[in-house]
């Protein structure tokens, strides 16, 4: 086990968005989070990544409290991927990456760009990348930081802003890493190609959210999509059984 939630609620302008729930990420475990805009996918992120500190005592690192790890020992276990990378001085791409990387070698951080992309930008001022370039810049400098002692991937919407070719790049790294990770996406038909397990925040009459948590073949069903999102959802196959995809 390396993440425990204990009846976590997720609370937005002093409202309550999601309410208690209880939830556990063993090792290697690939999970999808689903849910519709401002459902809390990321604000449930944000606060399993330690930024949300009245949460600190219902989630629990390798069973200690959130609480008791300081922010370098929680940067030693787990990685951080917002959904791109923002920055307010002008900086170039090697600059903002060797940056947060002190004592990595030049080739691991020329690695970790080639790896996304980004070699032949290292370069250029980071605010003259599209967005989907940015957004890999996040990819590339979680990658350079991760070390043996990495457990976890937190990632928030890590392919919204990818065309095709590169979505289906990060989607096989997400599901090959070692590790166990958690990722908010919202389009449904990439949870099966990287997640073992769904994390679903369906909404009650009132707008607050109850969780529902499984294995991946017990979670995609249309009625459970349905819940989710509000709208109806098909299972669609291709002729040769080989190819399967959800749409409205």
């Amino acid at each position: 086990m390396i993440l425990q939630a204990k009846q976590l609620s997720i609370q937005y302008g002093g409202s309550m968005l999601v309410e208690p729930f209880d939830w556990t990420v063993n090792a290697g475990e690939k999970w999808a989070i689903l849910g519709a805009n401002g459902a809390g996918k990321s604000s449930l992120l944000r606060t399993i990544c330690g930024m949300e500190t009245d949460q600190y005592e219902s989630v629990l690192f390798n069973e200690q409290p959130l609480k008791s790890l300081s922010p370098r020992a929680q940067a030693a276990h787990r990685l951080w991927v917002p959904q791109r990378y923002d920055e307010p001085f002008n900086i170039t791409v090697w600059q903002a990456l060797s940056s947060l990387n002190q004592g990595r070698s030049e080739a691991h951080l020329q690695a970790s760009l080639e790896a996304f992309g980004l070699l032949k930008m290292q370069n250029h001022w980071v605010h003259q990348l599209s967005g989907g370039e940015r957004q890999r810049l996040t990819w590339a400098m979680a990658h350079a930081h991760q070390q043996p002692s990495t457990q976890l991937w937190l990632l928030d919407e890590p392919f919204a802003a990818q065309d095709l070719a590169w979505q289906v790049r990060l989607l096989r790294y997400l599901k090959a890493l070692p590790c166990a990770a958690v990722a908010a996406v919202h389009d449904v038909n990439q949870v099966a190609d990287f997640a073992s397990h769904v994390l679903m925040l369906i909404p009650n009459a009132n707008g607050v959210h109850r969780v529902m948590t499984g294995e991946i073949a017990q979670m995609m069903r249309a009625e459970q999509l349905e819940d989710v999102y509000g709208v109806p959802f098909h299972a669609m196959r291709s002729e040769d059984g080989r190819f399967g995809w959800w749409r409205i």
